[in-house]
């Protein structure tokens, strides 16, 4: 009877304990997913601000990776940096590429050469403009605007715009902040760009006047890289089942595998947001979204791994994604890591 008892209250323990790890969170490192192997630490904070790494291959056979960020010897603006790499673990810092630019994303044209998206806000104009280069590392950058939205980034919420849905192509004009841009090359030889957009606050009538900042993934596309448009409607929404308190998806990054496309994607779920702890059991990460058009994604509802600013790429039969995780107490300064998963 004693031994029955000690069962029955260590199984009581084991539950209540259980509970309580849910709740708080302490559970959420054991969370991720398996099939994806850390393969370590591979570009530091050391020297270089690394933020938003975004890949592409070269002529070669290797690699370019571009950041934006500062070095810790000059912080006094954003640039755009280039690192190079042919084994995907051994990245060799290239130097600043750009100067006051933001959230690149690079693709190699038919004839060899690489054209670099940015970010780029003037006092009159906000949106992404483009560059081009023979080697992947001297860049010209190119005449005008390719896309230009309505706004700048604020960090004032009072100046956020509600959510609002989005009908049809929407127009650019409602766009007020937009950035991390990923680059898919099409079917019929045109691109797209996939973005957050930001600028958005919670609906008051949905969650009371508390304002916390909102952002979702869209898209624009171009047959020859130059002019672009807005895609219809967006690409992963706020609070898209099946993670229903998501309140951020973002810092995308896309690829084709197969016949699908393949979205990875951070996923937020912050304490600020004033949601309920036990609806918190899967929490911020990379998340996976496929899709077949490459517009309508069906999320996955398993976090990945932890940490965001993921970039993919595919060498053979192995995908490699490279995500961005902030060392403890270093706010602002990402470290790189690669984690590695088979793929048929």
């Amino acid at each position: 009877m004693e031994r029955k008892n000690q069962l029955i209250a260590l199984v009581i323990i084991i539950i209540v304990v259980t509970g309580i790890s849910v709740y708080k969170g302490w559970l959420r490192p054991f969370s991720t997913s398996s099939e994806w192997k850390n393969e370590g630490l591979v570009m530091s904070s050391e020297n270089y601000n690394i933020q938003n790494p975004e890949i592409t291959d070269l002529e070669n056979g290797c690699w370019m990776i571009y950041t934006h960020g500062w070095t810790k010897e000059d912080e006094s603006r954003n640039d755009v940096y280039a690192f190079s790499s042919c084994d995907g673990m051994e990245w060799k810092p290239e130097g600043r590429v750009l100067e006051t630019a933001s959230m690149p994303a690079a693709v190699k044209l038919p004839d060899g050469k690489i054209r670099l998206y940015f970010l780029r806000n003037t006092e009159n104009t906000s949106g992404m403009m483009s560059a081009i280069s023979e080697d992947g590392l001297e860049f010209a950058v190119e005449e005008g605007y390719r896309f230009v939205i309505g706004g700048g980034e604020s960090r004032d919420l009072r100046y956020f715009i509600p959510y609002y849905a989005v009908k049809g192509e929407g127009d650019p004009k409602d766009i007020r902040h937009m950035a991390h841009l990923s680059i898919v090359k099409l079917d019929d030889g045109g691109y797209r760009i996939y973005f957050d957009e930001a600028g958005m606050r919670a609906d008051p009538a949905k969650y009371g006047e508390k304002a916390w900042p909102l952002w979702r993934i869209r898209s624009i596309s171009s047959r020859d890289g130059l002019s672009w448009k807005l895609d219809p409607g967006v690409r992963i929404d706020i609070e898209q089942p099946p993670l229903v308190d998501m309140q951020r998806a973002g810092s995308s990054s896309v690829i084709r595998v197969g016949d699908e496309y393949r979205m990875y994607f951070f996923a937020g779920f912050s304490p600020w947001e004033d949601l309920n702890p036990y609806k918190r059991w899967e929490w911020s990460g990379t998340y996976m979204a496929a899709s077949k058009d490459g517009l309508n994604f069906s999320i996955a509802d398993k976090r990945l791994v932890l940490g965001g600013d993921v970039t993919v790429a595919r060498a053979g039969n192995v995908l490699r994604m490279y995500v961005s995780e902030g060392p403890l107490m270093r706010v602002g300064k990402n470290n790189v890591h690669l984690y590695t998963q088979i793929s048929l």
